[in-house]
């Protein structure tokens, strides 16, 4: 009786760590963004840009810029410099397209 109480109180301690391994690893997944780096962002932004407006406009400079919001923000100045062509938010947490504009 004894030799059982021990072997089902190591498998019971065996399935706790078991189980609190897995949800470490869920809990990791939550909290971790979707896109977490500047060049995560460029390339989700570079396929958005393709995706919408054709695969062309993907020649000219793409610039990544992080904002305080927890967003990236991708966007292509015109080539004279007076302002942008392409402007879109990415949202860090999930990788939602939050604003997608066009000039």
């Amino acid at each position: 009786m004894k030799k059982i109480s021990v072997i089902l109180i190591i498998v019971i301690l065996l399935l706790a760590n078991l189980f609190q391994f897995s949800y470490n690893q869920f809990a990791h997944r939550l909290f971790t963004d979707a896109v977490p780096t500047e060049a995560v962002a460029l390339e989700v932004g570079k396929a958005v840009i393709a995706g919408a407006f054709g695969r062309g406009e993907l020649d000219r400079e793409v610039i990544v810029w992080e904002n305080s919001n927890n967003t990236w923000t991708v966007f292509a100045p015109l080539p004279d410099g007076l302002g942008w062509s392409y402007e879109i938010v990415i949202r860090k947490r999930d990788g939602k397209i939050l604003k997608m504009h066009a000039i």
